[in-house]
């Protein structure tokens, strides 16, 4: 892993990798930055998984067709969420990670969501 990057606000943040931010990268500009605004939105509500890895899905509407992605995280107790990487996958698998209840909050439900009704990670 390369030098991680990390942003605070309050007392929670979270790292990401350089690597994450090199795979940001490769999307157009404003996928990128709608990816990232989905993880910043979502990263507090990750469920922890000591020493595993996780995978969360995502779509991004600022193309058309929407976007599908994945993205891959570290959440361990009593340390703070470290993306790692982020992949386009098919609709199928997006539905999947929805029959999950896995998915990134976007900005717009975000604001909707109460901490009465946050979805549940399996």
């Amino acid at each position: 892993m390369g030098v991680k990057q990390r942003f605070l606000e309050a007392d929670l943040y979270y790292e990401v990798d350089d690597f994450f931010v090199s795979k940001l990268k490769d999307f157009p500009r404003n996928v990128g930055i709608d990816i990232a605004s989905q993880v910043n939105v979502s990263y507090e509500d990750l469920p922890t998984r000591s020493g595993w890895t996780q995978t969360i899905g995502g779509v991004c509407n600022e193309t058309n067709p929407a976007l599908f992605f994945e993205v891959e995280y570290l959440n361990q107790d009593e340390e703070p969420p470290l993306f790692l990487d982020v992949n386009p996958i098919d609709s199928d698998d997006y539905l999947d990670y929805i029959l999950e209840k896995n998915i990134l909050k976007s900005k717009s439900n975000a604001k909707s969501q109460t901490t009465t009704n946050k979805r549940s990670f399996s």
